[in-house]
């Protein structure tokens, strides 16, 4: 378990596109899941922005896969092929589907739920011919702080898929490190990333 205390800000990415929001069953707090250009790229990728009783509690954060010898990460230059939303009394979800871009045609999924005191998401990988078989080299998820945030990030258990550790890639900005690569074959449902509000948030 992690906890972030995060001071100084850092810029937002400059451009979002097929926004697609939800917010927990309270109304505090809300996950807002799109595409933006990458810092310092000009390449676009999934990213995602977390708000706590209407301020930012995580800048712009990217997600994305590193793919054994596949460029570019699984997450870049993709479109929103669709989008759903559910509700229930405990949280609210949202599922962002994505295709990338050019001949390969590779999928990657956003599973999003937002409860009264968290966040959770995963990443679930449908079959498509570059992926029948997966092996993740690398997994390149961001929380990057706004001013002042207080959270926890976590991880739901797997029996299969390796744990994670987080690394910083600057003040701001935790980032996923895998403890071993994973092998593996589609479809495939990642383990739930988690952050933490309350003291005792569990994904259920």
């Amino acid at each position: 378990m992690y906890r972030l205390l995060a001071f100084v800000s850092l810029a937002c990415a400059a451009f979002a596109q097929d926004e697609r929001r939800v917010k927990s069953p309270n109304g505090q707090i809300e996950f807002r899941l799109f595409i933006a250009t990458q810092e310092n790229s000009n390449l676009s990728r999934i990213a995602y922005q977390v708000f706590y009783r209407g301020k930012p509690l995580l800048e712009t954060s990217f997600l994305g896969l590193d793919i054994l010898d596949q460029e570019p990460l699984l997450g870049e230059n993709v479109g929103l092929t669709s989008s759903s939303s559910a509700k229930s009394a405990k949280y609210n979800s949202l599922v962002g589907k994505y295709m990338q871009n050019g001949s390969l045609g590779r999928l990657i999924n956003v599973e999003v739920r937002a409860y009264d005191d968290g966040v959770a998401f995963r990443y679930v990988i449908p079959p498509s011919t570059p992926l029948i078989e997966i092996l993740i080299a690398e997994e390149a998820t961001e929380f990057r702080s706004a001013p002042g945030a207080v959270f926890e990030v976590t991880e739901s258990k797997s029996k299969d898929y390796p744990p994670m550790h987080l690394i910083h890639s600057d003040q701001k900005t935790l980032l996923t490190r895998l403890d071993r690569p994973f092998q593996g074959a589609t479809p495939l449902t990642c383990p739930w990333r988690i952050i933490a509000i309350g003291p005792d948030f569990k994904v259920n």
